[in-house]
């Protein structure tokens, strides 16, 4: 009798053996860099002018704090009609910005003519930043999630010193809300810088 070979089946190869799936890389980031680098900018050139102003009174320093807070807004507003990767990054930066937006137009109507209330403005503008970033900071990874915290960390605590100083004068009103300008906004635009790197 002659015996037949058998053939051991072999498995077939699939037509996807050895190929990767290509990472794709959502555009945009977590903000708009340039969003980021324009805040950054205006709020150093706000600090420097504050600063360096001769004698600044409550006036100056509201029109001053009102053009700071109306381009900050405009910025956050049209950053969150830009595409990005999440719903909720356009949302909460269009709402932050549209409630620094009027705290800007308060300011340069004359609606702020008592110093409390104008550290109070400030006070609101270093919290809804620093919430936005610190809330940014628990989506990036990284070196980019360092950054956001760091940032977010020194608004709110920026926000907090305004909100709570007793019998804050307005030659300290002045000289904390310089320096935290210029602090801060050197921050963003190290944030900025980094964005841009990611989305490069």
């Amino acid at each position: 009798m002659t015996e037949i070979p058998t053939r051991r089946s072999q498995p077939a190869a699939s037509p996807a053996a050895g190929y990767e799936s290509p990472v794709v890389r959502e555009p945009g980031g977590l903000f708009p860099w340039w969003t980021v680098l324009v805040v950054g900018l205006v709020s150093i050139l706000f600090g420097l002018a504050v600063l360096v102003w001769p004698d600044v009174t409550l006036r100056v320093m509201a029109v001053l704090v009102g053009l700071w807070l109306l381009l900050i807004g405009i910025t956050r507003i049209f950053g969150a009609f830009l595409p990005g990767p999440g719903l909720g990054r356009q949302v909460l930066s269009g709402v932050i910005g549209f409630i620094i937006l009027i705290g800007g137009l308060l300011c340069l109507r004359n609606l702020v003519n008592a110093l409390a209330v104008l550290a109070f403005m400030v006070a609101l503008t270093w919290l809804f930043t620093g919430l936005a970033e610190t809330i940014m900071a628990f989506q990036a990874t990284g070196v980019t999630r360092m950054v956001f915290l760091v940032v977010g960390l020194l608004s709110l605590a920026a926000g907090f010193v305004f909100l709570f100083w007793p019998g804050l004068s307005l030659a300290a009103l002045v000289l904390m809300t310089g320096i935290s300008a210029l602090i801060l906004g050197i921050g963003e635009l190290a944030l900025a810088f980094r964005l841009r790197r990611e989305t490069s």
